[in-house]
């Protein structure tokens, strides 16, 4: 079965994530990065925290606190299920299974809203 979402998905990443992504060493790390479409990541908080400079742009900014987490809260459940419907089409080498997905997602999502 072919995962598929009809709308706009707020699903974040962490700052390990991002590096191995988007393949960012120290040395990327330290220049000004501007991030397009960061959505709730933590990548920003994180790398910002550690005194790196980011500047996230995403549509969904302009919603509220609550609104994001409202939308968070919405889409969670259809995310997990069509995840574990379709789990042989990921490679699992990082996140090593489902629980640890939505772990990993729901952490960085959370992060993300309390600095937001």
């Amino acid at each position: 079965m072919a995962f598929k979402l009809n709308s706009v998905v707020p699903w974040g990443r962490n700052l390990a994530e991002y590096r191995l992504m988007f393949l960012l060493n120290d040395e990327d790390m330290k220049k000004k990065i501007a991030g397009f479409g960061d959505g709730p990541a933590s990548f920003n908080c994180e790398a910002t925290r550690q005194g790196h400079n980011i500047t996230s742009f995403d549509p969904i900014y302009q919603f509220s606190t609550e609104e994001i987490r409202g939308r968070i809260d919405e889409v969670r459940d259809v995310v997990m299920k069509q995840m574990s419907e379709n789990t042989d089409n990921y490679v699992w080498t990082h996140i090593k299974n489902l629980e640890e997905l939505e772990n990993t997602r729901m952490s960085a999502m959370r992060l993300f809203l309390e600095d937001y």
